[in-house]
This record gives C-alpha cells, structure tokens and sequence, in this order.
C-alpha cells in the first residue's frame, strides 16, 4: 500500500509524516571538579593511593577494595607502570647533569662540552728477544703469553709489527767494546742481509741491559767481516765485547688479545653489535696517541669510526662507539639518513683486542709460553719489564677534574691573553723561552686584525740574535689566536735614561768604595735590573732616592739630571717622573761600550780619599 502523502506548506515538500519534531532534550551537564595531581607521587604506593583517593569523586558507588576486584587488579597494574615510568625518567634527569651521571657514555658527552677527553687507557708494552733455529716469518698478532695458574690467568701480549727472525740473529758478538753515550757498535760478521733500521737489538752485561734501535746507516766491513750499526739513542752502559750477550732478534709487543666478531646486516636504522669482549684495547702511536685497534668491515669495506652521527650523510660509512661502566663497546651503524645502515644479510666483521691498563705491566721474565706450529723457535723471553700500561679514565675522578679545565684558557681572546700566553713559558726542542715582560696591542693593516706582541727578556737580547725565540713565541701564539687575526712578535722598545747625581759622602767613608756601590745599587743589577721595570711603568726619583740612601756611607744625594736620554727630552730632577709610552721599558745599563741604553753619572762630595 502507498504510504500517504501529506503537503506541508510551509516546507513547500511532500513528507511522509509531518508531525513537529520532539524536542531536543539536554543532556546532564556533570560538573568538572578540580583535579588535584600530587607531582611528589613517584614509586607504586603513591601512585595507588594518589587514584584511590580519587575514586568517590569519580565513582561514588565503587567502594569495593579486595584484591579479587577486577577494578583493583587494574588500578595495582598502573601503578606498577607508573613507578617503572617514573624510575626512568629521574634515571634519565639524572644523567643530563655531571653531578649525578652514573653512566660513562652520559659522563663523556657531558665532559666532551668542555673539550675535556675521557682517556680511554693505553696498553702495555714489551720488547721480547727471541732464539731461534731457522728463519722464520713472525707476523702481526703473533702471541706470547704469561704462565697461568688456577688463581691468576695468563697475560696476552700480541706482536704489533711484523719481522723474520734469523738464527744469526741469537748470538751476536762485539768486535770492540762500546762505552756508555755512544751511538754506534761493532758487530762480528757480515750482518747486512739480517739487520735492518728499526730492529731491536738487546744488549746484556752483567746486570746491566738495555734495548737499542737500530738506526741507518748500516755499513760492512768486508776485509774485517764486520757491522757497523747507529743506534737512534745514545747506549746508557759500557759493554765489553769479552762479557756481553746480544740477541738480535728483538720484537716490540703489546699487551690485548685479538678477536674477530661476525654479524649480518639487519636493514633495520641504527643497527647495533655488542661486543663480547672488553675492555677495547688502545695502543700508543709514535706520536703517543692511543689508537683503538677496532675494524668493522661490512660487506667487504672497512667502516670509519665517527663521534656521532650530525656531520653524516646517508651514503657515508660511518659507525659510532658506546661504552658502559664494565668496559664493554657496543658499535652502532646510521639510520640511513644520518650515517649509512648495513644491506640486510650483509657480513659484518668486527676485529679488536681486548686488554689494557695497568693489568700488563708485567715484570722481567714473565712472557715465556708461546705457540710455533713449526717448532722453529725455541725461547720467547722479555728481558725487560713492560711498560706504557695507563687504565682507562676512572669516571668519578673525571668528574672533579674536568670541570676543572675551565679554569684554563686555551683560546686568547683580549689583548692581555696574548700577553699572557707567552709569559707562562713555550716550550721549544726541549727548551723554554720564557719573556720576562710581554705586552699585545690589536694593530689594523688595511686588511685585517694583527695581534702585535711586543717581548722583553732577562739578557736583553733581540730576537734577530737568537732566532728560535721569535718562532717559538709565534708559534705558540697561532695556537691560540682568534680566526681572522695575524699574530706577530718583537722585540720591545726601551727607554735608555740619563741619570746625573751629586752623592755626598759621609766623612768616615772611602769615596771609591761608596761609589762602587752606589753604581752596583742603581745599575742593571739593583734599581735598573731588568725584572724592575715594566712596559709603561714610569721611572720615579722618590724610589730611586730609597735604593741610593740604602747603601752605607752616603748621606744624601741632590739630583743634577734626571731624564730621557736625548736632547730632545725634558729634564725632571724638579718633579721627579719620568714617563714612558705604553710600548717602552726604562732602562739604564750604564755600559761605556753601549752608552745607548742608558748611562749614569756621579759626584761624589766629602768622605776621603783612599
């Protein structure tokens, strides 16, 4: 049946029904009461307590608190989640601050803002002398090891170069005796075929031993049958070639034990490996750098280390290294676009040692086990102790001495900094060139800043006299100086005075002798010494009258000249300064060869002759 239709005028439409809608009815309006949190709420009684209390105000009728109550069950289970999450939020407050970081990484980044480096520890060394009955090739990694027990394991120390060993090489004899400070031997035979620069050879006496690198150039004599090697440091004992024992099969070695570690790549960004074993063994360079012995390679090609990942881009081999509070490295790979990510299924391949620090400072004596498939060498012995071991970074020692290092400026900055950074001393082969007086002023050529550094020292020499003055102090200022500035140093001006006194004597005194000492206090051993005046300081008759008066027989002294040396100058006998520009250093050497820098001259009045 066809519904009826019905025309409502009013909406100009056919309806189906047209009766009035029902009016809206309005919803309840619940009111909002105030949420009162308790920020001091941290572990899981004070979670479950802070929503119990909250419950009567948001469901009056649920009283029930029995541990069977579903709702109960969930209330307890948040409040599990909310002490883990609350543990690690303050874990993670915690380490952005160095006061209360516990965790290395969090420690080394921390320092890291302050340019102050976490050493990582170096490993001993030891130069080991070994006997052998045929050559043989000893290569890079070769291990000697100390005799375990049941209590103390066995010391690793593994070669660090590779070498051939030779049986000519167990026994060598000196032609002639060498003496203590010499630089070279004598050896029996023809010995150019077996030692080359850089071997290590060990030489025993008695109780007295020692290593010596050989050095070019190596020379044989083929009437005598005999080698003439240089050292590249001097011998520090006497050898006479009736008791001394050579062995010239020496190899450096260094404690750690290598490892090869296989991954495959995952895809997946930020890729890490854990490593198995620790702690990463660093060794020195001969530089002294620690350099870490770890090599990732993927897929065929070595990785770089990089400190973290800002500066990466995406097609860029880079991998960074973290390092937890047991010495343990976990290596990290880029998310692809900060740094590359393995392929998925690429072979990963880590190789390290493990090793370091103090646990290898062996003593004499104790690396003697070895492995030789060939059954060639018969002795592996270090005659010496080892040595260079450092353990890594103690982090609560970091702690107080890095924020330390601020306390230092490494970076000059006013003037005064340049100044500064000179009269604490540079070091120069082996030297120190200490000014007794600097002073930097900012000159502009046209072009850009020069720090101009103008330099005084105790024996007045120039800088154009003792040439590695001017390049040390240069030198030592471009590390130091700002980008965009020139540094630059010479020698200072000085300000040579002429000086005219009238001394009286007293009447019991020699006038020679009072005249002598007179010179002595006023010249540039007393008042015009070197160490006494200062870039601008200026030269005043008031202390120049003290110094005079101290000396025993002079009554007093009346001023007849008192200045600058040169016509051009004032004479200020009557108010008593003399000034000098800011550049300038008094002085009065009072030297009948160099009357240029400064004289003084004397009356003397009363006392006697003799």
């Amino acid at each position: 049946m066809a519904p009826n239709l019905t025309f409502n005028s009013k909406s100009g439409c056919e309806l189906v029904d047209c009766r009035p809608p029902a009016p809206a009815v309005a919803a309840e309006v619940i009111p909002q009461l105030p949420q009162n949190i308790d920020y001091l709420a941290k572990d899981y009684d004070s979670f479950l307590r802070g929503m119990l209390d909250m419950l009567p105000t948001r469901i009056p009728g649920w009283t029930t608190r029995t541990e069977a109550d579903l709702g109960m069950a969930l209330l307890e289970l948040f409040a599990y989640i909310g002490d883990q999450l609350s543990y690690y939020q303050d874990r993670v407050a915690a380490e952005g601050f160095l006061r209360t970081a516990s965790q290395y990484e969090s420690v080394r980044r921390l320092l890291s803002l302050i340019d102050y480096s976490l050493s990582p520890g170096t490993a001993a060394k030891a130069l080991v002398a070994i006997t052998t009955t045929a050559a043989r090739a000893v290569n890079k990694g070769f291990a000697v090891t100390t005799k375990g027990t049941d209590k103390q394991p066995s010391i690793i120390f593994e070669a660090i170069e590779d070498r051939v060993v030779y049986p000519n090489l167990n026994v060598v004899l000196l032609h002639s005796s060498v003496t203590a400070g010499s630089s070279l031997a004598v050896f029996e035979g023809e010995l150019d075929l077996f030692l080359t620069s850089g071997v290590w050879v060990w030489f025993q006496s008695g109780s007295d031993g020692e290593w010596a690198q050989i050095a070019d150039p190596i020379s044989v004599d083929h009437l005598l049958h005999t080698t003439t090697v240089n050292f590249s440091a001097p011998l520090m004992n006497d050898y006479d070639k009736a008791t001394t024992q050579i062995n010239g099969n020496g190899l450096m070695t260094s404690h750690g034990e290598s490892h090869t570690q296989i991954d495959t790549g995952s895809g997946d960004p930020g890729q890490r490996v854990a490593l198995n074993f620790a702690p990463l063994t660093y060794v020195e360079d001969g530089a002294g750098v620690a350099q870490t012995t770890l090599r990732v390679t993927v897929a065929g090609k070595q990785w770089q280390q990089a400190e973290d990942f800002i500066n990466s881009d995406p097609t860029d081999f880079h991998y960074t290294i973290a390092r937890d509070n047991q010495g343990y490295i976990t290596v990290q790979f880029g998310n692809g676009a900060q740094g590359r990510k393995p392929d998925a299924g690429a072979a990963i391949e880590i190789d390290y040692r493990s090793g370091t620090g103090m646990q290898g400072m062996i003593a004499p004596g104790s690396l003697t086990q070895f492995q030789d498939l060939d059954q060639l060498m018969t002795a592996v012995v270090n005659p010496q102790a080892s040595f260079g071991g450092t353990d890594p970074a103690d982090i609560a020692e970091a702690k107080l001495i890095g924020p330390r290092t601020l306390h230092t400026q490494n970076r000059a900055v006013t003037s005064q900094d340049y100044a500064d950074a000179l009269l604490q001393g540079v070091a120069w082969n082996k030297t120190m060139v200490t000014p007794l007086h600097a002073k930097a002023q900012f000159v502009w050529t046209g072009s850009w800043n020069t720090v101009v550094v103008s330099v005084d020292f105790q024996d007045r020499q120039s800088l154009a006299s003792v040439p590695f003055r001017r390049q040390a102090l240069e030198a030592a200022l471009n590390r130091k100086r700002l980008a965009g500035y020139d540094v630059q140093v010479e020698d200072a001006r000085y300000a040579p005075m002429n000086i005219e006194l009238i001394v009286h004597v007293k009447p019991e005194y020699f006038i020679r002798q009072v005249r002598t000492q007179v010179e002595l206090a006023i010249g540039p051993l007393g008042f015009f010494a070197p160490a006494r005046f200062d870039f601008g300081q200026s030269v005043r008759l008031s202390d120049l009258y003290a110094v005079v008066l101290k000396v025993e027989g002079v009554r007093y002294i009346t001023p007849k000249r008192f200045k600058r040396l040169g016509d051009r100058y004032p004479d200020h006998a009557r108010d008593g300064v003399i000034e000098v520009g800011p550049l300038e250093i008094a002085r009065c050497d009072n030297d009948p060869a160099h009357p240029g820098d400064g004289i003084i001259l004397l009356q003397m009045c009363g006392g006697k002759e003799g």
